[in-house]
């Protein structure tokens, strides 16, 4: 669990220069460090409002996203951002921060440490109160009015009462202020995740599990082609995203030179190495270990993964590399490196272990069953970082022989999409490879029927080719009101995919719903957003937003028992 807290709260919520996010600008973020950003905190009327473009701090994220369990080795105390000294309250600045009392803690590029002590109880009302709820009073103006009460959680309009800074869980500064009210900067913050100290979570890695041996055709792991690996500081394009901290094990085998700003299709070097490749890995050795394996720009392969001291686990993956890492249509995006890029991630205490590495591209007798995306940024293939987009982190949660191929793209409609990209993955495609099909995000304004009749265009098209659809509605964004999720979520479509999909007779899956479910158990706005890019965007999610997210698609997947599911890698399924 610790390993996973430190996974969000490592999370660069930084403004991302020059990089595609796709489509989506990231503005206002903060700095690198636990310092704040020139301008990364909002103020309206001297009031902060949680879920702003942040105060400048790597790590206002401390939960988890999914795709982990089991024990976690290492530092469990290590805070990214601010921390509070054993009593009393720290802010985080610059080049460090001492605790008003109690232990001093330092701060500089990688967060502070010191205790933050247990969450207090407050005198609420007539009532004390402390963990697992929290004390609230209505904010109005620049007061706070009314009898306070003791909820689950406190919502954008009231202000939370405090006994120490563990009560303050808004942001990675928040603190207890002299006035008894949580505070962030001096500024009073109004709503609060789940209860004192409410944190995002989730489970902590997996256990290895080796797949069962090298399937046929595919190249035996070796050695030799470790070798060609170096461990990188963990920056933009090296495991970009991975927590403050890391190991970064780089394995570069088609080229070094990483193009940053192209034209599709991207350089002809990596037109020529762009293809299905058949991968194989050996990880694990005689130290206990850590490793999670990313492939392209942060893209899942294999969840965060633990060796005992001298077990090895052998594993093999199908892997689509494009000639454009991230969005794969995207005039000016990061072409990245050419061919075949592997990542090896893992924390300082259990560093990734790796012993072998094999790969080749795929050949007839071994190419892969390819499962296309057809969808927009919510689900596209991020660089940078900060963003995830659900697709993205899908093949995590499938064996060999799936290739995920992603050609989501930022800004693509149900009606803009099967003209623009869509003869990208019908030029491609072959019988008996998949297409997931997720579209509503952008076709705002739009007829519900209208939308049903473009998504049964693509649905059509691709049964003709012997290829299997699945509809899916888009995830919700973030919209709370009083504890739950219920602002309207009609503009994503549910219905029109809900719709296409009865009239097609094609699987659906509702993640419109799936994802509603999910946010509402985190029970706020804050808590919610600390799983989405900058800890403020309500509609794009960061890497472990969508790393659950897409559990909650591979999920599905297994719960429909559709025909999918028997590629499903099981022990990622338990997360």
């Amino acid at each position: 669990m610790a390993n996973l807290q430190q996974r969000l709260s490592s999370l660069p919520w930084i403004a991302l220069i020059g990089s595609v996010a796709c489509g989506t600008s990231n503005s206002g973020g903060g700095g690198a460090g636990p310092g704040t950003g020139s301008s990364g905190t909002a103020t309206t009327g001297g009031v902060e409002q949680t879920g702003s473009s942040g105060a400048g701090v790597t790590g206002s994220v401390t939960g988890s996203g999914v795709g982990v369990t089991g024990s976690v080795t290492g530092s469990s105390g290590t805070a990214s951002g601010s921390a509070t000294g054993a009593t009393g309250s720290a802010t985080a600045g610059a080049t460090g921060a001492t605790g008003t009392s109690g232990a001093s803690g330092t701060a500089g590029t990688t967060g502070m440490s010191g205790d933050m002590g247990a969450a207090a109880s407050v005198q609420c009302g007539a009532d004390m109160c402390g963990e697992p709820k929290s004390c609230c009073q209505t904010w109005t103006g620049d007061a706070a009015t009314g009898t306070p009460a003791c909820v689950t959680a406190c919502d954008q309009t009231q202000a939370q009462l405090c006994g120490n800074a563990a009560d303050c869980q808004q942001t990675n500064t928040s603190t207890c202020g002299p006035n008894g009210l949580c505070v962030d900067m001096g500024q009073v913050v109004l709503g609060n995740p789940i209860g004192d100290g409410g944190i995002a979570t989730g489970p902590g890695p997996i256990v290895a599990e080796s797949d069962g041996g090298v399937p046929t055709g595919y190249p035996a792991p070796t050695a030799a082609n470790y070798q060609m690996c170096k461990t990188v500081p963990v920056a933009t394009p090296a495991c970009s995203g991975a927590p403050a901290g890391s190991t970064c094990i780089e394995c570069l085998f088609g080229g070094s030179t990483y193009d940053n700003a192209v034209d599709p299709p991207g350089t002809a070097t990596a037109v020529m190495e762009a293809g299905n490749y058949n991968v194989t890995v050996q990880i694990g050795g005689a130290a206990a270990a850590q490793t999670q394996i990313w492939t392209e720009s942060s893209r899942g392969l294999l969840l965060p993964t633990t060796t005992a001291a001298g077990q090895t686990a052998e594993y093999a993956f199908a892997v689509n590399v494009r000639s454009m890492e991230g969005q794969p249509n995207h005039a000016g995006g990061p072409g990245g490196y050419p061919g075949l890029d592997l990542f090896f991630i893992g924390p300082s205490a259990t560093p990734p272990l790796v012993s072998a590495i094999g790969y080749q591209v795929a050949t007839a007798a071994t190419a892969p069953i390819v499962l296309y995306m057809a969808s927009d940024s919510t689900a596209c293939d991020q660089t940078g970082g900060a963003f995830g987009g659900w697709g993205q982190m899908l093949p995590e949660f499938f064996d060999a022989p799936i290739a995920v191929s992603n050609y989501a793209n930022s800004g693509a409609s149900s009606s803009s999409f099967i003209g623009a990209y869509w003869p990208d993955i019908t030029s491609r495609w072959k019988a008996g490879d998949y297409v997931i099909i997720q579209f509503g995000h952008n076709d705002k304004g739009v007829a519900d029927a209208t939308v049903q009749a473009n998504l049964e265009k693509y649905v059509t098209q691709a049964k003709a080719a012997n290829v299997t659809p699945i509809l899916v509605s888009p995830p919700a964004r973030v919209q709370f009101g009083t504890g739950t999720m219920d602002g309207s979520q009609s503009s994503l479509h549910a219905v029109s995919a809900m719709g296409a999909a009865a009239a097609e007779g094609v699987a659906y899956i509702d993640l419109t719903s799936l994802s509603t479910a999910w946010y509402n158990t985190l029970g706020s706005q804050a808590a919610a957003l600390k799983y989405h890019a900058n800890d403020s965007d309500a509609t794009h999610t960061n890497l472990v937003g969508a790393e659950k997210l897409a559990s909650l698609v591979a999920n599905s997947i297994k719960t429909q028992n559709l025909p999918l599911a028997k590629y499903l890698r099981p022990e990622a399924l338990s997360q």
